[in-house]
């Protein structure tokens, strides 16, 4: 019986690729969306989520492959553990479960809540069994700064710190980084209200 299923698991994915086209690792890719904005995480699993991360999915020739569906997309992650699901983005075909007509499909992403600065998410994705060549970076900043599984007074020090400093070394190396929880180069009110917001968490 497991035979049998199998078979069919291998036919109905071969079905699937010869319908929607086979994608080319080299001109498909993966990209973290929203101008490099990166994960924030809370032990209480409360924080916001990263907005997207998209697919595009192309022939060798450079036709875009539209309707591959989201269960077709595999991701590896090195650097902490987050979950995908496909994203319904406003202004894009009511089919956000499978890719457009540009060959593209966005995925939002949440964080484990354990996932602590400084983090270096390295994200890949395989399109059925072909696997994207390139991969792209997502970096994670957390209101628990040890991290011990709190937002406590230790790490309202680390946050007051660092509130005033602004970009000099490049994104996500910068000093003060890891208070920037709107991704925006410095650490000002916005990222002070996001802080309040998670203390005591």
């Amino acid at each position: 019986m497991a035979r049998i299923l199998g078979g069919v698991l291998v036919v109905l994915m071969t079905v699937g690729v010869a319908v929607a086209g086979i994608p080319d690792p080299d001109l498909s890719s993966i990209v973290c969306d929203n101008g490099g904005e990166g994960l924030v995480t809370c032990p209480a699993g409360d924080a916001a989520e990263f907005r997207y991360v998209t697919v595009t999915a192309k022939e060798s020739g450079g036709t875009a492959i539209e309707g591959i569906p989201a269960s077709s997309f595999f991701f590896d992650v090195t650097g902490g553990d987050v979950s995908f699901s496909a994203a319904r983005v406003a202004g894009t075909p009511a089919h956000g479960d499978s890719t457009n007509a540009n060959g593209e499909i966005k995925f939002s992403v949440v964080g484990d809540e354990s996932i602590a600065y400084p983090t270096q998410l390295d994200i890949g994705v395989q399109i059925y069994t072909v696997v994207v060549t390139g991969t792209d970076t997502l970096w994670c900043n957390s209101f628990d700064y040890e991290p011990d599984g709190d937002v406590d007074p230790t790490d309202f020090t680390a946050f007051a710190g660092d509130y005033g400093k602004t970009e000099s070394k490049g994104h996500s190396t910068w000093d003060g980084a890891r208070s920037d929880f709107d991704w925006d180069g410095d650490v000002d009110p916005t990222d002070f209200t996001a802080f309040a917001g998670h203390y005591g968490h």
